[in-house]
């Protein structure tokens, strides 16, 4: 039945990157990874992970939908649950400067997240876009709202409710290199997301991704994933940090 549940994801699973790449000058582009393993006997453990993107893009006007998803068990006990859905949607996005609107929209067991939506617009700049290397800054002002598991936050006696609204200012740093003539593929995206109105409330990202194609969209990828939060439940630690290998498919 697990193994069904992996075929089942693996196939509808559709990387979550926050800006558009070479879909600056594609039409349509989608991307598919995935990761996981299965262990039983001493020990029984399960974990899968999958992402994926939606882009399209045209002369005035463009989306990009990307999605990913983490679970994980320990001894059947869940331990690992967490679901992040971006959209953007661009105006004049082949253009070196070019506005946009995101909604972001997450969910987190091992946070304690049930709900955390984010809405506003951005702005891109590229500062390059040359031979297939792509480097982009952004900024966005989005209205965030949360709803966490309980009202009990680590080290912040002053939050004593378990939904918390509020602005925030993000910067991003995104990069797409190929490397050693298409033989490897380098992706990144760095952000830091403080609030407008509380300086100890703080939230950071970084993700980078190496793949080597293999042939026809197929490529072997790892990732690494560095997340900090400065809110957080109680028993919660403030950073997380997550390696990952696995395959991913490309079509454009």
């Amino acid at each position: 039945m697990r193994a069904l549940f992996v075929i089942a994801f693996l196939a509808l699973s559709s990387d979550g990157r926050a800006q558009l790449s070479e879909v600056d000058t594609l039409r349509w582009q989608y991307r598919v990874s995935a990761a996981g393993n299965w262990m039983r006997g001493n020990v029984e453990q399960f974990m899968l992970l999958g992402a994926g993107e939606l882009a399209h893009v045209k002369e005035h006007w463009g989306f990009k939908s990307a999605i990913s998803y983490q679970y994980g068990t320990f001894f059947y006990r869940q331990t690992l649950g967490e679901g992040i859905w971006r959209n953007f949607v661009y105006a004049n996005p082949r253009a070196r400067l070019y506005p946009y609107v995101m909604l972001w929209y997450q969910q987190s067991y091992q946070r304690g997240i049930d709900h955390r939506t984010q809405l506003g617009p951005g702005i891109t700049y590229v500062l390059l876009r040359k031979n297939a290397q792509l480097l982009k800054l952004s900024a966005t002002g989005t209205y965030e709202s949360n709803r966490f598991r309980t009202p009990f936050f680590r080290e912040k006696p002053e939050l004593t409710s378990a939904e918390l609204e509020i602005w925030r200012i993000t910067g991003r740093l995104y990069g797409e290199h190929k490397l050693l003539e298409g033989a490897m593929r380098l992706q990144y995206e760095a952000w830091v997301q403080p609030s407008v109105t509380d300086a100890d409330n703080l939230r950071a990202h970084v993700e980078a991704a190496l793949s080597i194609p293999l042939k026809r969209g197929l490529a072997l990828r790892q990732a690494v994933n560095w997340s900090y939060e400065s809110v957080v439940q109680q028993r919660n630690t403030y950073e997380d940090l997550l390696w990952t290998f696995g395959v991913s498919y490309e079509r454009k």
